[in-house]
C-alpha cells in the first residue's frame, strides 16, 4: 500500500470535506490577523492625541488602510497554507466578516471574529466624530465646570482645582451658568453670581471644531457691570481661582 497511514487519512478527509490541509510550518495565527482584530483599539488610543478633525480623519483613514493591507498579507498566508482564499477578497471591506470567513475557511473557531466585531463597534460608537454629534451648549457648560484650572490656555502654572468648584465657592452656590454659540467652532460659557454684595460675571470661551477641543480660556471678568482689565483682571482671577 502506497503512503503512510496519515497520508491516506488526509486524502480521505480532503475527498469527503472538500478542503485542503494546510502546509506544515505555516502559522495561521499570524501578526496580520491579530492586527486586524486590535487595530480599532489602537485607533481609539491614537485619536486621544488628535488636535483637530483633520488629524482625526487622518488617523482613522490610516487605520482602515493598514487593516486592508493586513488582510491582503493574511490572504497570501492562507493561500500558502493550501486553502482557496479567492472568496475572501470580497469581504475585505467588512473586517469582522472577513475574519469570520477566514477562520471558518481554515476550520478554526470564530473567537477572533467576535473580538474584531466588538472592537469595531467600540470604534464606531466611541470615536470623536460620532461623540462630537452630541456635543452642545449644555454639554460644554458641564465640561467647563468639570475642567481643571490648569486646562485654561491663559493660565500659567499648575493647580489641582476645578473651575466649577472655584466659581461656585467664590460666587455662591446659586451661580447661574449659561452658554451662547458665537460661530461654527466657538462657544461662550458664562457664570453669574454674587460676592460681598457685588455681582460677578465670568466668561469662558470654548473652541470645539466638532471633533476635538482646541481651546479653553477665561476671557472676561465683570464686577457690578464693570469689566476688569489688565492687573484688575489678573487680581480678580487670582481671587476666584487661586486664593
Amino acid at each position: 500500500m502506497d503512503g503512510t497511514l496519515d497520508e491516506l487519512y488526509n486524502k480521505y478527509d480532503n475527498y469527503t470535506n472538500g478542503y485542503d490541509y494546510p502546509e506544515k510550518n505555516v502559522p495561521l495565527n499570524s501578526g496580520a490577523i491579530w492586527f486586524i482584530c486590535f487595530a480599532p483599539v489602537f485607533g481609539l488610543f491614537l485619536e486621544r492625541y488628535a488636535t483637530s478633525w483633520i488629524v482625526g480623519a487622518v488617523i482613522w483613514i490610516s487605520c482602515a488602510v493598514m487593516m486592508l493591507t493586513a488582510e491582503l498579507v493574511d490572504i497570501r498566508l492562507v493561500e500558502r497554507s493550501g486553502y482557496d482564499a479567492s472568496k475572501l477578497r470580497a469581504w475585505v471591506w467588512l473586517f469582522p466578516i472577513y475574519v469570520m470567513k477566514r477562520e471558518r475557511l481554515c476550520r478554526r473557531d470564530v473567537t477572533k471574529a467576535a473580538m474584531c466585531g466588538f472592537f469595531c463597534i467600540m470604534a464606531i460608537v466611541l470615536n470623536g466624530f460620532v461623540k462630537g454629534i452630541s456635543v452642545d451648549g449644555d454639554y460644554l457648560t458641564v465640561a467647563v465646570q468639570s475642567s481643571g484650572i490648569s486646562s485654561l490656555d491663559n493660565f500659567s502654572g499648575s493647580s489641582p482645582k476645578i473651575i466649577g468648584d472655584c466659581v461656585n465657592s467664590y460666587m455662591g452656590e446659586d451661580t447661574q451658568w449659561s452658554y451662547e454659540k458665537t460661530d461654527a467652532d466657538s462657544w461662550i460659557i458664562t457664570a453669574v453670581g454674587e460676592h460681598d454684595g457685588k455681582t460677578i460675571e465670568t466668561e469662558f470661551v470654548v473652541v470645539f471644531d466638532g471633533y476635538a477641543y482646541k481651546g479653553l480660556s477665561l476671557t472676561s471678568i465683570t464686577v457690578d457691570g464693570e469689566e476688569q482689565k489688565d492687573e484688575d483682571f489678573s487680581e480678580m482671577a487670582k481671587k476666584i481661582f487661586i486664593d
